[in-house]
C-alpha cells in the first residue's frame, strides 16, 4: 500500500472521529430533561452548553453540575438546587427561579437579563460581569457575591441584602433601591449609588 493511500485512511478515520464528537456534542446539547436527570443521577456532571430554554424544571437537584454556556431563556426552575453549578456563560435571559438554591455558584459572564429571581439566596455567588439588566432582585440575598463589572441597570434591588458584595464598576443606572442593605460593599471602579433612590 502506499503512503498516499495510508495518508487517505488515517484522514478518514480522523474525519470519522471528529464527526462523531461533532454529532455526540450534539447530543449532549439537546437532550431532553428526563434524560439529563438520568444522567446526572448516574453520576454525569458535564453538561456543557445544553440547551433546557422554554422549559419547566421541578424538584431537581443539579448541584456541582457543569452547565457552562447553557441555554435556560425563558426556563421556569422550581425548587432547582444549582448550588456550587457552573453557569458562566450560559443564557438565562427571562427566566423564572423559584426557591432555587445558588449559593456559591459561578455565575461569570451569565445573562439574567429579565430573570425573576425574587428571594433567591446568591451569597457568595460570582457574577462578575453579568448581565442583570432589568432582573427582578426583590428581596435577594447577594451577601458576600461578586458583581464586579455586572450590568444592574433597570434591575429591581428592593429589600436586597449586598452586605460585603464587590460591586466595583457596576452599571446602576434606573436601578431600583428601597431598604437596601448595602453594609461593607466594596463600590470602587467608577460605581456610584448618586441619584438613585435609596
Amino acid at each position: 500500500m502506499g503512503r498516499s493511500d495510508t495518508g487517505n485512511r488515517y484522514q478518514s478515520k480522523a474525519s470519522t472521529s471528529l464527526i462523531n464528537q461533532v454529532d455526540e456534542s450534539r447530543r449532549s446539547r439537546n437532550i431532553p430533561p428526563d434524560e439529563l436527570l438520568r444522567l446526572y443521577k448516574a453520576g454525569k456532571r458535564d453538561f456543557i452548553g445544553v440547551d433546557l430554554s422554554k422549559r419547566v424544571l421541578s424538584g431537581v437537584n443539579l448541584r456541582w453540575a457543569n452547565l457552562k454556556g447553557a441555554k435556560l431563556n425563558k426556563t421556569v426552575l422550581v425548587g432547582v438546587n444549582l448550588t456550587e453549578a457552573n453557569l458562566s456563560e450560559g443564557d438565562l435571559s427571562e427566566a423564572k427561579l423559584y426557591s432555587t438554591p445558588l449559593e456559591g455558584a459561578n455565575l461569570r459572564r451569565v445573562k439574567l437579563n429579565g430573570a425573576d429571581l425574587r428571594g433567591v439566596n446568591l451569597t457568595n455567588v460570582n457574577l462578575t460581569k453579568a448581565n442583570l439588566s432589568g432582573a427582578n432582585l426583590h428581596k435577594v440575598n447577594l451577601t458576600g457575591a461578586d458583581l464586579s463589572g455586572a450590568d444592574l441597570s433597570g434591575a429591581d434591588l428592593q429589600k436586597v441584602n449586598l452586605t460585603g458584595a464587590n460591586l466595583r464598576g457596576v452599571d446602576w443606572t434606573g436601578a431600583k433601591f428601597k431598604e437596601t442593605e448595602l453594609t461593607g460593599v466594596s463600590l470602587l471602579g467608577g460605581s456610584s449609588l448618586v441619584s438613585q433612590s435609596c
